[in-house]
């Protein structure tokens, strides 16, 4: 089904071509120069179309293609490296295998030779800034006419049940991110910022590659003339490879240069031998946090989403609250992010679990789910050779699926929970001698949820004025929070950020800079993370330094220091507080504070590092109700001025100076949420936009109600002091 172009792509284009032409910045924009900045009021603006979507053609589209599917296909066109979009084909020929481990192809391991080229290839290109009309035409083509294909593929290679969710909420939130991306292009044609070029690397995703990698990542970097480089994988790297193809097709048919997009297919020596050779260059990945950590280290610019063990409480499970529980765990069998791996409620034992499970799914193929529109049976092929971890006992699934590993935990599970992907691993806790409602068991459990950091985290059977929610929501900085209702309660896998229900995949906060440069979060415009304001953009801002009373705590901080922190203090002011959603759900979401504690976060300041950047570290909580929980601590070897001028900066906050092992010792004694080292930054050219600045500082996400238009749960979470305020 075509998907007919927004009438704000064409509006967007209009403007765009009007400040072309004038060459000018456009008067009073000042108040929308923060317009694609998470939370800001444009972007808030940025939702609520929602173009029209035939699911049922997609559907029985999808599975005709896989009813028509040659199998000898992926054998006689191997995977193989792209270059401007001819097919290299000098390497090791090797097979490719699906999310099973079984052949499904072939693949050509690029030699060194070939990977020379590519790096030749991706390392010199300078292609123009702004494809979006070409871009988008193909856009809409890749996700109607060649839905089917895309959807397939996938379906064939991850066993991905239920890829029509994916295309449909696909086409729905590209509408923001290209508007986001066209606000960050208008202020790039006046003179405010810089998008940086140089070629990005896509490091796919199995489940999710026809939103996160082909659109997000791929498409929206390549529209405003970011050069890709896509990586292949050591599984499940079929259905990704196919869609590149389509891909350069359709830029030749739209005449758009094809080096634009390249491929290459080597081995993980290799990709990392061209990580280590694109130092500058960001790498987009969504994965487990033990490969984002590896590429970490070769590549600063890492940004990457990582996964984590969601989480549901529920006091007293009734039959739908099993139903969620069976569903939420089994999703995608287990394969997809938000799947349920944490269950805490009163009381559990194995003939509780057995008759939960009894009634789970099972099938035979992803075609079969496809047909009956399920999205959370277990593979039957995949229930030979299981073999449970260590720890855990096995729960005997429906006949002919796959086991359930499970541990039945007294208080709470052991930190360090796997995921065991696209295995079906519960862990169960239950408290000792008390009630999950207990506040000290639920302050125990917030402790459990900041270590692990899970993406999502749901509370049914709730009491009236929702104490659990309001005690975990306060207490944890997740992405996703849950709410269910009587009769219709809420599973951990659920978020639409086309209705604002904004989520992220993101690491402990403590341990971020291992994993991530910065926190990703969706829907966001791919190409500002690298985005960086341009020095006049900056000395004109310094000039409103008195506003706020900056000017008095900035003192003598270079001009375009100065510049930023305006940036950020104005930001902060227009984008504060709880935004209401737009869908069917009722969802609340934003900018929110640490966990609220007597110390949620300390700033530790050394000798070394530079004023300036520490004053603007320092700005986000000063500015805002996160001052409540910060403590700053100043080595003793700082100098005087910058002693005083801290000091003056920082009233109200309490303020340690301290050598480096009593601050060791305090942080061990008070568990704070994060630590804050200010010279991770070196200069005005390393400081993101102001809002991927202060996102490396502080939460954001959403909290929901399964219920549409709940006027109890807006009342009861609306005011809570977990939402940043601007209090300057």
């Amino acid at each position: 089904m075509p998907v007919p172009r927004c009438s704000a792509l064409e509006r967007g284009l209009a403007r765009t071509s009007r400040i072309r032409r004038s060459g000018a910045v456009l008067a009073g924009f000042q108040a929308q120069q923060r317009s694609y900045h998470f939370a800001s009021p444009s972007y808030v603006s940025s939702f609520g179309e929602y173009p029209p979507v035939d699911v049922k053609s997609l559907r029985s589209n999808t599975v005709k293609y896989l009813e028509d599917f040659d199998s000898k296909a992926w054998f006689d066109d191997p995977v193989c490296t792209l270059i401007q979009g001819h097919a290299v084909n000098q390497g090791e020929s090797c097979d490719t295998v699906d999310a099973f481990g079984k052949i499904n192809g072939k693949q050509i391991l690029a030699t060194s030779e070939v990977v020379d080229r590519v790096l030749d290839h991706v390392q010199n290109l300078d292609l123009g800034r702004d494809f979006r009309a070409e871009i988008r035409r193909i856009d809409e083509r890749l996700l109607s006419q060649h839905a089917a294909f895309l959807i397939g593929n996938q379906a064939m290679d991850f066993h991905k049940q239920d890829g029509v969710t994916e295309i449909e909420e696909s086409i729905e939130a590209n509408v923001v991110e290209r508007k986001l991306n066209d606000l960050l292009l208008q202020d790039e044609l006046a003179g405010r910022v810089r998008i940086q070029r140089q070629t990005a690397l896509v490091g796919c995703v199995s489940n999710f590659s026809n939103f996160l990698d082909l659109c997000r990542k791929t498409l929206r970097n390549i529209e405003l003339g970011i050069p890709v480089l896509v990586l292949s994988r050591s599984n499940t790297t079929q259905h990704m490879y196919r869609w590149v193809q389509l891909l350069l097709d359709e830029m030749k048919k739209e005449g758009l240069d094809t080096s634009l997009v390249s491929y290459v297919s080597c081995s993980i020596e290799e990709q990392r031998r061209i990580m280590s050779m694109m130092k500058a260059s960001p790498l987009y990945l969504t994965g487990s946090r033990e490969v984002a950590a590896a590429i970490k280290e070769l590549m600063p610019y890492t940004f990457a989403s990582t996964g984590g063990p969601n989480t549901m409480v529920a006091p007293k499970l009734d039959g739908d609250i099993e139903a969620a529980t069976r569903m939420s765990s089994t999703i995608e069998n287990s394969g997809q992010c938000t799947a349920m791996r944490h269950l805490v409620t009163d009381s559990m034992t194995k003939e509780d679990l057995k008759r939960i499970f009894q009634d789970v799914q099972v099938t035979d193929s992803s075609a079969e789910s496809l047909r009956k529109g399920a999205f959370d049976g277990l593979f039957r092929q995949w229930a030979e050779g299981f073999q449970v971890k260590d720890g855990y006992e096995v729960l005997p699934s429906a006949p002919g699926g796959q086991p359930l590993a499970y541990r039945i935990s007294r208080g709470l599970t052991p930190n360090g929970v796997e995921e065991h992907w696209r295995r079906v691993y519960l862990d169960v806790s239950t408290p000792t001698d008390t009630s999950v409602k207990d506040p000290k068991f639920l302050g125990d459990l917030s402790r459990w949820l900041t270590t692990e950091q899970p993406i999502t985290l749901a509370v049914n059977g709730d009491d009236e004025g929702f104490p659990i929610m309001h005690q975990l929501f306060q207490s944890t900085a997740q992405a996703i929070y849950s709410v269910g209702r009587e009769g219709k309660p809420a599973l951990t896998a659920q978020a639409r950020p086309q209705d604002g229900e904004i989520f992220g995949e993101f690491p402990p906060r403590l341990d971020m800079g291992k994993y991530t440069c910065g926190p990703v979060f969706v829907p966001s415009s791919t190409p500002s993370y690298m985005a960086r304001y341009e020095k006049s953009f900056l000395e004109e801002a310094a000039k409103r330094a008195q506003s706020f009373g900056l000017a008095d705590i900035l003192g003598d901080v270079p001009v375009e220091m100065k510049g930023y922190a305006v940036l950020l203090a104005e930001y902060l002011k227009e984008s504060c507080g709880a935004k209401h959603g737009f869908g069917n759900r009722t969802t609340l979401w934003g900018l929110q504070r640490p966990p609220l504690r007597e110390v949620s976060t300390f700033l530790r300041v050394r000798a070394e590092d530079d004023l300036a950047t520490v004053l603007l570290h320092l700005l986000p909580f000063i500015l805002t109700n996160a001052k409540e929980g910060l403590v700053m601590s100043i080595a003793t070897d700082c100098s005087a001025r910058t002693k005083e001028a801290l000091r003056t900066a920082c009233q109200d906050v309490p303020c340690h100076e301290e050598d480096d092992g009593s601050f060791q010792q305090r942080c061990q004694s008070c568990e704070p949420w994060n630590v804050v080292v200010a010279s991770s930054v070196a200069s005005i050219e390393e400081l993101p936009l102001v809002d991927h600045f202060v996102l490396r500082l502080l939460p954001m996400g959403h909290i929901k109600s399964a219920c549409q238009n709940d006027k109890d749960f807006v009342a009861a979470f609306e005011k809570s002091p977990k939402w940043l305020k601007f209090t300057a």
